[in-house]
This record gives C-alpha cells, sequence and structure tokens, in this order.
C-alpha cells in the first residue's frame, strides 16, 4: 500500500497528509464498493447417503437447514392505478395542491410544447438534493416524451453565485446562442424580479420557473409553477413530480424515488405519506428502495456541493446515469466527498456560539472554504432548542465565497418551535428584515441577496462590512469575555457559610476511644435533663 501511496498523482500527495491514507483514498476512489453477490451451483456434489435410524433422520430433518437461496420479498404495488393528482387521491379540497391548478396545467403544456415540437431546452437545477432531483424527473419526463437526450441541455451553478449574477445569466445566454436554445427551465432556485435569461426567441414566456421558495417577485413574463402559496408547501421535486406524473405512465416507475430523495434532502423524513395531501405511492416507493439507502443517496449527492472543489457538475452526472437510489449511494466517488465534508464539520461542530441582546439569536463563526454553515447551523438549533427565549441560529462563513470581501450566512429556526402550528411558527426572513431595518440605508445595500429561501431556513451572501453592521443591530458583543461554566455555576450555588462554625469535614471522620464515646454520650444525657423543682 505503501508503494501504491508514493506513486500517485500529486493532488493525492497534496490533499491527503499520510502515505497510508492516500493509498486508501485511492483505492476507494478508482473502485466501487459493492456486495458480492451469493451464487449457487446448479449441480452441487452428491455425498453418500448413510443408513440412519428413523427418528434421527425425523429429527435432522426438523433442524436442518434449506439450501434453497431466500428470494427478497418484493413490495407489491399500489392496487389499481396510482391517483395522478392530489384531487383524485384526497378530494377536491386538494384540487390546488401542490400548486394552483391553473399553474399546473400552465407548466405542463409547456413541457408537451417541447417534446412536441422537438426544441432544444436548457435545465437549469439547484445544487442541492431537492433541485438536482426536481431536474431529474424534468429530464426523464422529456425523454419519456420523446424528446432526445441530445436535445437537453444542463447549466450548474458556479459556486457561490445565483441565477442573477451577471457571470451567470452571461453564461446561459452564451449557451442559448452557441446551441440553437429556445427554452429555459429554472428548477429550485428561488424567485425574484428581474431577467435571467435575455436573448431567448420567444422572450419571457419561453423561461419556466419551477420553485418552492417564499417570494411574491417573478421575472416578468415567465411562466411560473410555485408552491409557496399553498401549505403544505411541496419541496421543487415533488412539485415537478406531480406535474410530470400525468404526462407519461412510466414518469412513476423512473421518477418516483428521485422525488423521494429531493423531499427527504429538505424537509427530512417525517412525513407520514398517505395522509392528505401526500400521495400514498411514494411510501410504496420507500419501501421498495429502503429508507436508509434512499437516506445514504441524499447525503451522497449533497455532498460535492459542500466540498471545497465544489463539483456538483459531476454529482448530477451521477444522478442522471442512476436507475435506482443504491447507485447513487454506493458510488465511491461521492463517498469520498461525505467523508471530507464530515471531517470539515467535526473540526467547526463545536465553535461556541455569541447570543443577541434580546435572546432572540445565536451567532457562529466558521471560516471553511467548505459549505458546512447550513449544517453548523442545523446541529446548534437542535443544541440549543430548549433556550426561552432563542428563535434563530446564524453561522456565518467568512471563507466560502471566492469574493474574500462577502460572507455567506445560513439560518435556522430553532428545534424546539418546529411543532408549533405554521402560523405560530417564527418566520426568519421577516425577523432578519427587522433588524436590517434598524440600520439606516442597509436593505437597500445589500439587495436581493439577503434573507432569501424559507420562513424557516434562510440566510444570504453580503459584504463583510454590512454583515458586521447587522450583527450590531442585533447586540451580539463578541468583545465581551465569555464565562466559565465553572465560574457561573459556582456563583449560582454558592452558600453562605457560618463564620463560627469550628467544625470541618475532618471532624466527622476522626477516630474517638470507646471510653471517650461513652462518657460523652453520658454528658449530653445529664445535660438534657431539667433540674426538678
Amino acid at each position: 500500500m505503501l508503494l501504491v501511496a508514493r506513486v500517485l498523482p500529486r493532488t493525492y500527495r497534496l490533499r491527503y497528509q499520510t502515505p497510508a491514507k492516500r493509498a486508501f483514498h485511492y483505492i476507494l476512489e478508482m473502485t466501487t464498493i459493492r456486495m458480492p453477490k451469493r451464487s449457487f451451483s446448479s449441480s452441487p456434489e452428491v455425498e453418500e447417503i448413510k443408513p440412519v435410524s428413523p427418528r434421527t433422520a425425523s429429527k435432522a430433518k426438523s433442524t436442518q437447514k434449506s439450501t434453497t437461496p431466500r428470494k427478497r420479498t418484493k413490495v407489491s404495488p399500489v392496487p389499481g392505478p396510482v391517483p395522478k393528482t392530489a384531487a383524485e387521491e384526497f378530494g377536491d379540497e386538494w384540487l390546488d395542491w401542490p400548486a394552483p391548478r391553473p399553474a399546473i396545467k400552465a407548466a405542463q403544456e409547456f413541457i408537451k410544447d417541447i417534446a412536441a415540437n422537438k426544441r432544444k431546452v436548457l435545465l437549469v437545477p439547484d445544487k442541492d438534493a431537492d433541485g438536482l432531483s426536481a431536474g431529474y424527473v424534468l429530464h426523464k419526463t422529456l425523454e419519456l416524451l420523446g424528446l432526445p437526450a441530445d436535445h437537453i441541455y444542463v447549466h450548474v451553478l458556479s459556486k457561490g453565485t445565483n441565477v442573477h449574477s451577471e457571470a451567470e445569466v452571461n453564461a446561459m445566454e452564451r449557451m442559448v446562442d452557441e446551441n440553437g436554445i429556445e427554452r429555459v427551465v429554472v428548477l429550485d432556485q428561488g424567485s425574484r424580479p428581474g431577467k435571467i435569461v435575455g436573448n431567448l426567441p420567444d422572450g419571457g414566456k419561453a423561461l419556466l420557473l419551477i420553485d418552492h421558495h417564499q417570494s411574491e417577485e417573478f421575472p416578468p413574463d415567465a411562466v411560473v409553477l410555485t408552491a409557496c402559496h399553498t401549505s403544505p408547501i411541496a419541496t421543487t421535486s415533488l412539485l415537478t413530480y406531480m406535474t410530470c406524473l400525468p404526462l407519461h405512465s412510466n414518469v412513476q416507475e423512473a421518477c418516483d424515488w428521485a422525488a423521494l430523495m429531493g423531499y427527504i434532502g429538505d424537509l427530512g423524513t417525517g412525513t407520514k405519506w398517505g395522509q392528505a395531501p401526500w400521495p400514498a405511492h411514494i411510501a410504496v416507493c420507500s419501501r421498495r428502495y429502503g429508507g436508509k439507502t434512499i437516506a445514504d443517496a441524499v447525503g451522497a449527492v449533497n455532498a460535492p456541493r459542500r466540498t471545497a472543489e465544489y463539483n456538483v457538475k459531476k454529482a448530477w452526472d451521477i444522478l442522471l446515469a442512476a436507475s435506482e437510489p443504491k447507485e447513487v449511494a454506493l458510488n465511491a466517488w461521492l463517498k469520498l466527498c461525505r467523508l471530507d465534508v464530515n471531517d470539515e464539520i467535526e473540526k467547526w461542530a463545536r465553535v461556541p456560539p455569541r447570543f443577541s441582546a434580546d435572546g432572540r439569536v445565536a451567532l457562529l463563526r466558521v471560516d471553511s472554504g467548505f459549505q458546512i454553515h447550513p449544517v453548523i447551523a442545523t446541529r446548534w438549533a437542535g443544541t440549543l432548542r430548549n433556550a426561552k427565549t432563542m428563535l434563530m441560529t446564524m453561522c456565518a462563513n467568512t471563507g466560502f465565497n471566492p469574493d474574500p470581501t462577502k460572507v455567506s450566512f445560513s439560518c435556522r429556526v430553532s428545534s424546539g418551535l418546529r411543532h408549533l402550528p405554521d402560523e405560530e411558527r417564527p418566520n426568519l426572513i421577516a425577523l432578519l428584515k427587522e433588524y436590517g431595518d434598524s440600520v439606516e440605508g442597509f436593505r437597500e445595500r445589500v439587495g436581493d441577496d439577503f434573507a432569501r429561501g424559507h420562513k424557516e431556513a434562510t440566510g444570504g451572501i453580503i459584504h463583510k462590512d454590512e454583515f458586521e453592521k447587522l450583527i450590531v443591530a442585533m447586540g451580539i458583543d463578541e468583545n465581551a469575555p465569555r464565562k466559565k461554566a465553572s465560574e457561573s455555576k459556582s456563583s449560582a450555588k454558592a452558600k453562605s457559610v457560618d463564620p463560627n462554625q469550628k467544625a470541618s469535614v475532618k471532624d466527622f471522620f476522626r477516630v474517638v476511644p470507646r471510653d471517650a464515646e461513652a462518657s460523652g454520650a453520658n454528658e449530653s444525657k445529664i445535660k438534657d435533663v431539667k433540674p426538678s423543682t
């Protein structure tokens, strides 16, 4: 192994310090870990059968294990045809779920027009499991509808940018010009006013935006399909799946696992599939592939975007080539990315927080090229869940954005408040804007890159000097000395001691002679007797 480590490429020698670790990671990346399949001989050797007593033969027959291989029990599909809409499954009260019915119809016509007229289309999915899974669902649906795969182009954003960044707009417009692209679909990128691609032949109406982030503003003339105004809010991957499900009979078989992956990546595993409005056949999908396998696939496809290298394009290629979540979960390169990310998380996981003057915000600071600030914020939201006044944990990362003048930060609602009804849970977007409004001209200077996302999970990318002004507005004093835990406990539990007390702890363990002990007892009895009158 050491010999292999010495001849590895320079990138391995720079990245991994010890020869053994270099060799291990190199071998792991070059091979995909798979469990070997058991093989059973079709013509096993026949052993000589010796005569035995009937009693012994009966006992052996009852205790002998069968050599026939066990077949894995398959989960039977949902009986009958799968309902194509929530209204079909749960009633007309869910007619506008996961989005208003007119918006879903408009998006379906947009997708069918691409396939029917063999238009070249550009997909722009977000970098996380939800965005990539939504892109997977739409890509497979277009192929099922007859659109050639070489008519589908994909653009993955660079590190620290968004679809409205000047560099990204220029890159997408260049792809449109060079490849004759007629339609663009943006998935899970958030919504705001302003153009995304300005050189499409049919203008803004050639853009379809599929999203679930909180927003009241959208690009002009675009076809918008958003779940942000329909409760309970679905993820972009589930919204895309439910939109595409009626378009072809094979969409469910090809894409249900990807929709579930994206959902778990954003909202976790607490949803009870089969209870309105969540489709019951997704529960069958979860049992068919296994909950752990799907969770591992989510972690695997999320890992590359968190690394310093930020190779999301390779994660997309791996996902697109997969036909089931196991292929994603067992990919060796994705496993390496997860190892690197976990190491970086553990490095910064114990950074102590600072609290705002009103006790509503806990601030943590990290300086890492990895996108670990959302994970750190989520972890501390669970750690501080019992804090009485705390609403939000905020983790700021000064080392993630390629622009050294900017800071990326993520905010998460305290996990102790997640059980509250939707209308009672705190709105973190409103909370951030409340603090920002207390700084003169702050909202105008930071623009639309501040307080974006969901009510319970938001964040932004702003200049460092503006972020420091925001921290001051929150009343967070980072120069104040920290109190040691021992000091706070001793001051809280301190007890007054009688200065006239002469006995000490040692007096309780002092050896007393038997005679002295007896005489002392007699004296105490004599003292207790009152004189008769």
